[in-house]
Formats: C-alpha cells, sequence, structure tokens
C-alpha cells in the first residue's frame, strides 16, 4: 500500500479497509476481474475520502466557492473538494500570488483517473482480457493520481506556514512571556521564565474560516526553593530546567494575515512529566545551565512585520 494515501486517509478506519481490499484484490493475479474490483474499491474510496475532507456545507463557505447557473442543483465537483481539501478557505489569489501555488493539473488528472476507473467497473469483452502489463500501468497510474493529493496538502500547508513563520515564533514568545505556567508552578516554590524557544510549527488544518496552527519548542525556567532571603543566607536553591510545550494559533483563512495570528485559549501545555517520572531520585536540586545557541529571548518581541 503506498504510504501517501495511507497518510491521506488517516484514522479513518473504513477507507483504510477499503483500500486495503482494494490492493489485495489487485494482487489476486489468478483472478480476472483483479482489476475491475480494485478499480471499484478505489472509485469509491476516492469519493469516501473527498467527501470527509471536502464536506460540502464547508466548500460552499469558501470565499472561491462559485455558485452554478440558476436552476442548476449547486453539486460541489471533485476538484472542487480537492481545492478544499487542498487550500481550505485561502483565496485562490492566496494561493497563486502569495504562496505562488498551482495544483490544477494535479486535481485533474485525480479527476480523469476516477473517470477512468469508472470504464472498468463495467465489465464488457474489451476491457475484460486485460494484459499484465496494462493492469501495472492502469493501477500505477490511478494510484499516484490518489496519492498526489496528499503531496498537494502538504505542500500548500508547509507554504503557509513558512510564510508565517516569523509571526508565529513572535505571536508565540509574546503568549508565554504573559501566561502562568502552572505546571511549572507546581514544582517549586517560585519560578523565572528565562529564555523561549520556538523549534517547529506545523499547519495541522485549514477550514473555510481559519488556519490552524500548532506550535512546539521548549522553555528555560529557573526553579527556585525558597525565598530570596533563604537563598542569600543559604538555606534556599536554584536550579535552572528545560521543559517542552505546544501551543495552537489561528488567523482567518481567506487572506492570512501575519498581524492577526490569536492565541487559543488554553491551548499552551508545558510537559513536566519526565521530571515527576525522576522526582524521587533528586537528593538535592543542583545548578544545571540550560543551554541552547540561538534562543529566542522573552524579552524581545521584534516582529519583522
Amino acid at each position: 500500500m503506498d504510504e501517501r494515501i495511507l497518510q491521506l486517509i488517516g484514522d479513518a478506519q473504513f477507507e483504510r479497509e477499503l483500500y486495503e481490499a482494494a490492493t489485495l484484490n489487485l494482487e489476486d493475479r489468478r483472478n480476472k476481474l483483479r482489476f475491475h474490483n480494485f478499480a471499484f474499491a478505489m472509485r469509491e474510496l476516492v469519493g469516501h475520502t473527498l467527501k470527509r475532507l471536502a464536506p460540502d456545507a464547508e466548500v460552499r463557505k469558501c470565499i472561491w466557492w462559485q455558485e452554478k447557473a440558476e436552476g442548476v442543483v449547486p453539486q460541489v465537483t471533485r476538484v472542487e473538494r480537492c481545492v478544499y481539501a487542498t487550500q481550505g478557505g485561502l483565496s485562490n489569489h492566496y494561493v497563486r500570488t502569495k504562496l505562488r501555488l498551482d495544483f490544477a493539473q494535479e486535481f485533474n488528472e485525480l479527476r480523469d483517473a476516477v473517470i477512468r476507473l469508472n470504464g472498468y467497473v463495467h465489465i464488457t469483452p474489451e476491457v475484460f482480457q486485460l494484459e499484465d502489463d496494462d493492469i501495472e500501468h492502469l493501477a500505477l497510474e490511478t494510484t499516484e493520481a490518489v496519492a498526489v493529493l496528499m503531496a498537494c496538502i502538504q505542500e500548500c500547508r508547509a507554504a503557509v506556514g513558512d510564510r508565517l513563520s516569523s509571526a508565529i515564533s513572535d505571536a508565540t514568545v509574546q503568549q508565554i512571556v504573559g501566561e502562568s505556567l502552572d505546571a511549572v508552578d507546581e514544582l517549586a516554590t517560585h519560578y523565572s521564565l528565562e529564555q523561549i524557544y520556538v523549534d517547529s510549527h506545523e499547519v495541522t488544518c485549514i477550514t473555510s474560516e481559519t488556519v490552524h496552527i500548532k506550535v512546539s519548542g521548549s522553555l528555560g525556567v529557573t526553579l527556585q526553593w525558597g525565598s530570596n532571603s533563604d537563598l542569600r543566607r543559604g538555606d534556599g536553591a536554584e536550579l535552572d530546567e528545560s521543559f517542552e510545550y505546544t501551543c495552537e494559533l489561528t488567523c482567518e483563512a481567506a487572506n492570512p494575515d501575519p498581524e492577526a495570528l490569536e492565541f487559543v485559549e488554553d491551548s499552551l501545555m508545558v510537559d513536566t512529566g519526565d521530571w515527576h517520572d525522576h522526582e524521587d531520585e533528586w537528593s538535592a536540586p543542583t545548578i544545571d545551565t540550560f543551554q541552547d545557541p540561538e534562543p529566542l529571548d522573552a524579552t524581545d518581541m521584534r516582529s519583522d512585520f
């Protein structure tokens, strides 16, 4: 099975089982209907997957959606579902001029591949006697057309993330500086936030209205046991430590504005699990300098935008 199609399917169990059944049919070389069965299953798989990735109601809310002529039932086409699965509510202008992406050829090839599959679902003498070479070629052509959709989705999301990269880092730092880190606060009498690192970010979803972004990184903190007076007397202790974190940001989809990134409330999660796992091993806090070659200092709030 093609890994790209498995990524496209994700956790949809029915679609995964349907894809597995399609490939098993193709491998049954004793059966003259093997490609016909494969064609039927793949056609249905594409239909189910596109409808899940691009629900009618969501597609129709997008800025690029065009109402059909008066009196025509406004059905969503396969190509329009591909567009939504890839760019959600991003405007075509933004995709083409800001991201410099154009997937029209890939979407048309997937549409044409499904149309070709229809020709093998109804069995006639002309298509019944397919040679093995023809079957291999058709199966590869079909698989590639479906798998490329996943590549289009990944490329578009990566392009959006790259364009917003600096703003994502700035917005994350600014928000974390103002947050109360409850998970860290539980570990010691006091803590001070020293450094914030934005290690990676990913556009996880683009709906008709919103771009969703997940950010991952680490925090450099100083944990303090006892008061400042205790420290001066030698009765307290300090420890430099780092913890991984994740958080989520959003922005409007039609034309993502780096100045309008919004922090998702309660999305900041600081992972102190390792600390608790080894809590019993500490004999006494020791100072362990937190280092990283290029930290984003919490006091540096400058933006490139």
